[in-house]
C-alpha cells in the first residue's frame, strides 16, 4: 500500500512518524527521569525498566540493550529479586490478580487473547513497554487496547 503513494507522499509520512516516534522518546525519557519510586519489589523493577527507555526492541531479546516485551518484564523484575520466565503467556500466572482499579506502579499488564503483551505500569495512568519491531522501550498512556489487543488483566508481584 505504501508504495502505491507518491514518492512525496512517502517521503512525508515517514517524516511525520519519525517527527512522532521522536516526541514519544522524548516524553518517555521525562517520564523516566521523573519516577523516584521507593523500594518495593515492583518499583525496583520499574526503575530498571525505566532505564531503558530507548533501548531497541528485537522479538526475543532480554537485554542489555535490546528486548522484547516480556525480555524486559523478566530483566526488571530479575533486578528486584523475582523470577520470572521470558514468556508473556507463562508470566500472566504468576501471583496476584490486580483489577484495573487498584493498579500500583510495578504492577504487571497483559494484553491479548490469547496474551502475547505484557507491559509495567508506571503510576500516572502510564506504562512502560517494548511495544514491536521497529519501535523503542517507551513510556506511553495506558489504554485497554494495545493496538486490537484488548487489555485482559494485571498482577502485583510485590
Amino acid at each position: 500500500m505504501l508504495n502505491s503513494l507518491k514518492k512525496e507522499d512517502r517521503e512525508r509520512l515517514a517524516r511525520e512518524e519519525a517527527a512522532r516516534e521522536s516526541k514519544i522518546l522524548n516524553e518517555s525519557k521525562k517520564y523516566a527521569q521523573s519516577y523516584k519510586g521507593d523500594n518495593t519489589r515492583g518499583s525496583i523493577a520499574l526503575k530498571y525498566a525505566l532505564a531503558q527507555v530507548g533501548d531497541v526492541y528485537v522479538w526475543a531479546a532480554a537485554g542489555p540493550t535490546r528486548w522484547d516485551c516480556s525480555g524486559l518484564t523478566m530483566r526488571s523484575f530479575q533486578k528486584a529479586g523475582v523470577s520470572l520466565p521470558h514468556s508473556s503467556r507463562i508470566q500472566v500466572k504468576y501471583r496476584k490478580n490486580i483489577p484495573a482499579s487498584s493498579l500500583k506502579p510495578g504492577d504487571l499488564l497483559f494484553f491479548g487473547k490469547p496474551i502475547s503483551h505484557v507491559s509495567i505500569y508506571m503510576g500516572g495512568g502510564k506504562m512502560v513497554q517494548a511495544p514491536r519491531p521497529g519501535k523503542r522501550v517507551e513510556v506511553v498512556k495506558f489504554v485497554k487496547m494495545f493496538g486490537k489487543k484488548p487489555f485482559v488483566g494485571a498482577r502485583r508481584l510485590q
